[in-house]
């Protein structure tokens, strides 16, 4: 049998045939471009505006969360902090040395950083903060520190159920006492400090050397209406932490924190009671 002709062999990839394989291959490899519609662009543009809407609260609401974990961690470094603190001294710290200035967060400033005192969910700063603080309008709120425990002025406890020190009058003057470490007997079921809204205005006198650190904030289980405030926050999805004395945390709504009950006024008290007679 001849041989086949390289030239005749060669001269067969010129034939339509093979022309048209070529064509094929081409609109395969590069397909042409589709122009779309005014109606269909505005159709497409309006499915993306319901997915955006739809996930919007999703991711807002996983943030919030995100922000609730991070005051977690927070408080419970807090909660070291303030082990630490009574391991040296064996007094719980002042609430306040007086002026309506803070002296809890500069007793534990020492073991642990500035960023931990202040919880990591934005909320509009009140008119009395900007009087203070003209800017920001959104501020990062300072945690309050449970000062006077579940009582009120009338019928008072002799001493002071909170972890903010016994007022003592010394002639025309006083001054206050730290709370004995003893004192707290059961650190379990005591609340230190947490998300609270209500601070002490610092008087006039003190506004030249003031700091975002320095203004009292307290944490209570009751509205103040002098001030306007409510002793405990609501920016965790109508909820707060709360770190106790032993330094764990725990998340509640305000309502249950704030709730007047036996049950959850002795978790302000220092003798685990709820001291009924002073409201």
């Amino acid at each position: 049998m001849a041989a086949r002709s390289p030239r005749r062999f060669a001269n067969r990839r010129h034939t339509p045939f093979w022309s048209q394989i070529k064509t094929r291959r081409s609109k395969i490899e590069n397909p042409p471009c589709r122009s779309f519609t005014l109606i269909e662009l505005l159709v497409v543009i309006a499915v993306i505006a319901i997915l955006a809407a739809m996930l919007l609260p999703v991711l807002s609401g996983a943030k919030r969360r995100a922000y609730s974990v991070q005051c977690a961690s927070n408080l419970h470094q807090l909660g070291i902090a303030l082990q630490l603190y009574l391991q040296d001294d064996h007094f719980y710290p002042l609430a306040t040395s007086g002026r309506g200035l803070g002296s809890w967060q500069h007793a534990l400033r020492p073991y642990a950083s500035d960023q931990v005192f202040f919880c990591p969910q934005e909320i509009p700063a009140t008119t009395d903060w900007l009087a203070l603080f003209p800017s920001p309008t959104t501020i990062h709120p300072h945690y309050g520190y449970n000062f006077v425990g579940a009582a009120r002025l009338r019928h008072p406890p002799v001493l002071n159920p909170g972890l903010g020190g016994d007022f003592i009058l010394n002639g025309a003057k006083g001054e206050y006492r730290p709370a004995p470490e003893s004192r707290v007997i059961a650190p379990a079921r005591m609340i230190a400090l947490g998300d609270s809204p209500a601070f002490m205005r610092p008087p006039a006198s003190t506004m030249a050397t003031l700091t975002r650190l320095d203004p009292l904030y307290i944490a209570f289980p009751f509205d103040f209406p002098a001030w306007g405030y409510a002793g405990v926050g609501t920016w965790h999805d109508g909820g707060a932490n709360m770190v106790f004395c032993d330094g764990h945390v725990k998340f509640a709504s305000q309502p249950l924190w704030m709730q007047p009950s036996d049950t959850r006024r002795r978790l302000w008290n220092s003798d685990n009671r709820p001291h009924e007679e002073s409201w």
